[in-house]
């Protein structure tokens, strides 16, 4: 059994670590967590009600329509598991990436 001191010194380490993964995740991202929430709400609303066509065409609309480029969005956001429209509302939720 591993002596408090250990405990406490593998904790340390633990959340360390997962703190420097949530930072390069959000680093990722040239946007902040509020509009990372807009943009998973945006593209969520639209596949509910069109579908998901396998591109990000809701994602690139939304960025479009906020003024932010959407070459380094979309890198970011494939390198989150973001490939498609209904990727993106899976797999890049802000809680996740921003804590």
């Amino acid at each position: 059994m591993a002596s408090p001191n250990e405990r406490a010194r593998r904790k340390q380490l633990r959340d360390a670590y997962k703190k420097a993964d949530r930072e390069a995740r959000s680093a990722l991202l040239p946007i902040n967590r509020d509009q990372l929430a807009a943009l998973v709400e945006f593209v969520d609303a639209h596949v509910l009600a069109d579908g998901c066509d396998h591109t990000t065409r809701h994602g690139q609309q939304w960025a479009d329509e906020q003024g932010i480029r959407w070459e380094a969005l979309g890198e970011g956001l494939r390198q989150l598991g973001g490939w498609c429209d209904c990727e993106v509302v899976m797999n890049c939720h802000p809680e996740e990436i921003f804590r």
